[in-house]
Formats: structure tokens, sequence, C-alpha cells
């Protein structure tokens, strides 16, 4: 079984670089007011996710493992 990972972004920090959305298209959009937000909530574990949540400059993106619940990034 494929880890998987629940992926949000927060809109109350988010400040609309959109490099998430250029980085991994397919796994984050735009919304209307141009803040990123993930498109599913769940998506497969990968580095191309983590990496994109660690270069975040505001830490506006949150991963926690789907089946146990703890948090990826940000660490605790």
């Amino acid at each position: 079984m494929t880890q998987r990972w629940d992926v949000a972004v927060d809109p109350r920090m988010c400040v609309r670089t959109g490099l998430c959305v250029a980085s991994l298209p397919g796994t984050f959009e735009r919304d209307e007011h141009g803040q990123g937000r993930a498109r599913v909530e769940s998506t497969a574990a990968s580095e191309e996710v983590l990496d994109i949540a660690e270069s975040c400059p505001v830490e506006a993106i949150s991963i926690v493992d789907t089946e146990s619940g703890k948090p990826v990034f940000p660490p605790e």
C-alpha cells in the first residue's frame, strides 16, 4: 500500500507567491482569490510535495500522514 498524505494550504497564511502551483500544478491550484490550495485532500506521499511545502516562504502548506494522523510538515 502506498503511503498517503493529507495536504492543506492555510488561506490565512498564504501570501500568493504561486510557487506551489507553478511547481506542482497537478497537486496545487489557485483559488478565486489567487491563493494556493490543494487540488485534492489526500495525495500519494512524495519528495516533490514535501519539497514544495518546505519551500513555501511562510510555511502555509501542511502535510499530515493520512493513516497515522501525525504531522509530516511542518514538524511538531
